[in-house]
């Protein structure tokens, strides 16, 4: 035996040492990187800690459950006013446990968000060495692909948010892993999807013709499309027999076959691209990726172009911080990382490929944090102040009525689960089924809401005890703008103030029973040109204000008190006494319910020395709200 061929037999058993030493080594990296990744993301969510409103219609549908009432918004009203069946089983389950929702919901949130932050990092290494075999930095591009998913704050804001968007987006981030590996737990992992939300069934059909296109043929298509579908079958048959339809009621209430719908979900894709896609570099890298990635990985951009253009199809979201992406984020990471390998193995020795990769996912990565930062906090600010009005709105109405009285309002998550017992009508149809399939149309009755149905005599003709605008006085949705239209709400409703430090909250009250006639006022632009009046207020242009309030009440309905009862209260903050007065007594002639006019004469005839007016008036506030006079 030479020297030479006994250097290389001592060397031969060593080999595979190494190569586990070196595999060891890499996995340690990725392991260590994604915990920096899980740590750095758990102090973002915490930071952006809130709940939003809409994370309480599924509290309240889980409440009714386990108080008996079954899966239902109100009692026995068979409606499936949410999309997150598996969610609220969730919470139902903890409930049974002892658990708070808002608790449980926080902490399935976070633990899912972790997931994605995992299996992006398992996608980004996988992907990497897909173009690199053998590479030995592809366990860098999981440290990388997880800490861009970790740096994004819209995936922490709606992991603790409440919500199940970081859940769902789980499930699709487990069915892609299996579906690459064809494993059968791909089919467990698009069920639970599906469960959780509509749009899981879109993920599902994507895969199961990624079966045929780019996987195993159409044997092994049809195995996955109908072997979900026998999962299926039992739920399908639940919703047909308890609800009455397979769709969700949302879908009807939130979508629609119109240009206004695709406008705005270009709009808002267009701002996601602008927050997180670099201004559309990422659309062209993902577009990329689906020509210059081989084989099964193919379906990666695939997949986030489609589930893009259903976003857009829809309409997008209402709420603002990108929450119909987040679910698809690690479909995002991982082909961009993908198109990158391709370019940097075109372009450059495989020894230097992560130099690419470096200053792209720096740059994404720092932009993709710090542009959102802003929309991300205001957005959540605003969310807090709205839960806290409709907890402190509906502590107040249980605080002076007593009876198991209703309420219609057009924002009504927090609202409802403080009101459990009370019917609560939502005037947007999201949970009401008549509303969300039979809306009415008024010409010209357009907002920014996302949400357009509305059915204002069908709510009129309910007779809630009360009704809640979102914003107190100012008809902003739709579906308030409908109601100022109509004679009846103008007739037998009126404000009632529940003043709080630094603003006075309103809700409508019922007169009582209405036996007059309710015609609709037939221009749009009454209840338009009090909406601009409120807006020009906010925005201190008190001047405009006024003039829009006195064009309200020179085209308007005679029947109309509001626009006198506004200028009263503006020309006495003023100083103007006697156009104040005047107008005060132009709306009580007209409303002898308007509490706010009340409060204007009262003042005013006080420091004139008409204590007997003076005390007059202040009987009839007390009469009509008496907590403003204790």
């Amino acid at each position: 035996m030479t020297a030479g061929q006994s250097q290389r037999t001592k060397g031969a058993p060593r080999g595979p040492h190494r190569a586990a030493r070196v595999a060891s080594r890499d996995n340690l990296i990725v392991a260590v990187g994604v915990g920096v990744a899980l740590v750095l993301f758990v102090l973002q969510a915490r930071a952006l800690w809130f709940t939003q409103d809409d994370a309480y219609i599924s509290y309240r549908y889980a409440h009714n459950a386990l108080a008996g009432y079954g899966l239902v918004f109100n009692p026995w009203e068979h409606v499936e006013g949410y999309t997150n069946f598996l969610w609220v089983v969730w919470l139902i389950l903890a409930g049974l446990l002892g658990v708070g929702f808002d608790l449980a919901a926080k902490v399935l949130g976070l633990v899912s968000a972790g997931g994605m932050i995992v299996l992006t990092a398992l996608l980004s290494r996988a992907v990497w060495a897909s173009v690199f075999p053998g590479s030995r930095f592809a366990h860098w591009a999981g440290v990388f692909g997880a800490l861009l998913l970790a740096g994004n704050g819209s995936l922490a804001y709606w992991s603790v948010s409440g919500l199940e968007t970081a859940f769902f987006g789980m499930w699709v981030s487990l069915a892609l892993w299996w579906w690459l590996r064809r494993s059968p737990l791909v089919i467990v992992a698009l069920t639970l999807g599906i469960l959780t939300r509509p749009e899981g069934g879109l993920i599902w059909l994507v895969l199961v013709v990624g079966e045929w296109w780019l996987g195993d043929g159409i044997k092994r298509a049809v195995q996955l499309f109908a072997t979900v579908a026998l999962l299926l079958i039992p739920f399908a048959v639940f919703k047909l027999a308890y609800y009455g339809s397979l769709l969700p009621n949302p879908f009807y209430a939130k979508t629609g076959l119109a240009w206004e719908y695709f406008a705005s979900g270009l709009r808002y894709a267009w701002f996601f691209l602008q927050q997180y896609g670099l201004w559309g570099v990422c659309l062209a890298l993902v577009l990329l990726a689906v020509f210059v990635l081989r084989g099964r990985w193919r379906i990666v951009p695939v997949m986030w172009l489609i589930f893009t253009l259903y976003i857009v199809a829809v309409g997008g979201d209402v709420l603002r911080p990108h929450r119909f992406f987040a679910p698809v984020l690690v479909l995002l990471v991982v082909s961009v990382l993908g198109a990158l390998a391709q370019i940097s193995a075109r372009l450059l020795h495989r020894a230097y490929s992560l130099w690419l990769l470096v200053p792209v996912v720096a740059v994404w990565g720092g932009l993709g944090w710090w542009m959102p930062r802003e929309i991300l906090l205001s957005t959540r600010a605003l969310e807090m102040g709205l839960v806290m009005k409709m907890t402190t709105v509906a502590g107040r109405l249980r605080g002076v009525d007593t009876t198991p009285f209703s309420l219609a309002a057009s924002t009504i998550g927090k609202i409802a689960y403080d009101l459990p017992g009370h019917r609560v009508i939502d005037m947007l149809g999201l949970t009401d089924s008549t509303v969300a399939r039979h809306p009415e149309s008024i010409p010209g009755n357009v907002s920014s809401w996302r949400e357009r149905n509305f059915n204002a005599s069908y709510v009129l003709a309910q007779d809630p005890d009360y009704i809640l605008f979102s914003t107190g006085h100012k008809p902003s949705a739709p579906a308030e703008r409908a109601l100022v239209l109509h004679e009846k709400f103008r007739r037998n409703y009126y404000p009632i103030p529940f003043p709080i430090p630094g603003r006075v909250l309103a809700v409508h009250k019922r007169k009582g029973e209405y036996t007059g006639a309710d015609s609709v006022w037939p221009s749009i632009e009454l209840a338009q040109g009090v909406n601009a009046a409120f807006n020009f207020l906010v925005r201190n242009q008190y001047d405009s204000a006024v003039a829009a309030m006195r064009d309200v009440k020179r085209r308007g309905p005679q029947d109309y008190a509001l626009p006198d009862a506004f200028m009263a209260e503006w020309y006495m903050d003023t100083g103007q006494r006697g156009l104040a007065l005047a107008h005060a007594d132009s709306a009580l002639a007209v409303d002898s319910f308007l509490i706010g006019a009340w409060r204007v004469r009262s003042n005013l005839l006080k420091e004139l020395g008409d204590t007997v007016g003076a005390a007059d008036a202040k009987g009839h506030i007390k009469r009509l709200a008496p907590w403003l006079v204790l």
